[in-house]
């Protein structure tokens, strides 16, 4: 994959600015059916109606927030398919379950969770493998483990705060021949459309992987401060009892 890097604040630009054959698509993104993140549905469609970027979401331990995205923005381009993500905490690290048909319960470990993830025919990715401010990163060994068992591989994540950690990703992956994606783990509405792949057109977990084939990524480091103010998001919807997320 190649990355190129942008400089600033600002989203992609407008959708004449991309070839019409391809498909931004940010690959990490949490809905307001994460605990930690204020992105609402109405956010993400209006992602894809002003700048032509796709999220995958993927919320914690939820597919709701990516059913009810997908539901919307497909009302406005059919073509687009169902994409049900969900980044499923495992007893080993986290998991991202891509094209799935049913949500997948927390707490098992990578190997259970992998074995459910195949038998619904989707695709395992591995996000932020080798962040060490994380605690929710997947273990380095459990990651050697099953890294044959894993389909793509996060070769950037917006919010790792060490370069080097996603430069050591990407490198890892093109070592063993994975596919590479990269998403801007948006928990906030302003860090949307800022981190994307441009693939061609794909329907299913197959031609994913075919398009992300020699894809190039635009990609924006997240600021430090966006971490932070997610655990205020947190605590503020633990408050009050996790309230509307449209």
């Amino acid at each position: 994959m190649t990355f190129i890097q942008e400089t600033g604040n600002a989203a992609a630009g407008s959708p004449g600015d991309r070839r019409i054959d391809l498909l931004r698509l940010d690959m990490h993104v949490h809905s307001a059916y994460s605990l930690d993140s204020m992105v609402s549905i109405d956010a993400l469609v209006r992602a894809w109606r002003k700048n032509r970027v796709l999220s995958l979401v993927c919320d914690h331990d939820s597919i709701e927030g990516s059913r009810r995205a997908y539901t919307r923005i497909r009302e406005i381009d059919p073509d687009i398919p169902l994409i049900l993500a969900e980044e499923i905490t495992t007893d080993d690290g986290e998991i991202i379950g891509v094209f799935l048909t049913e949500e997948i319960r927390p707490g098992m470990s990578a190997a259970e969770t992998l074995d459910t993830i195949r038998d619904q025919g989707a695709l395992a990715v591995v996000p932020h493998p080798f962040c060490t401010f994380r605690s929710t990163a997947i273990r380095r060994e459990t990651l050697y483990e099953i890294i044959d068992r894993i389909d793509i591989v996060e070769g950037f994540n917006a919010r790792n705060p060490s370069p080097a950690e996603n430069d050591l990703a990407a490198a890892y992956a093109q070592e063993l021949g994975k596919p590479i994606s990269a998403g801007s783990d948006a928990h906030l509405p302003y860090e949307l459309s800022r981190t994307y792949v441009e693939i061609p057109l794909f329907d299913d977990p197959k031609t994913l992987l075919t398009a992300l084939d020699g894809a190039s990524a635009t990609i924006r480091r997240a600021h430090p401060v966006n971490r932070h103010l997610s655990k205020v998001v947190q605590r503020v919807k633990e408050a009050a009892g996790h309230p509307s997320r449209s």
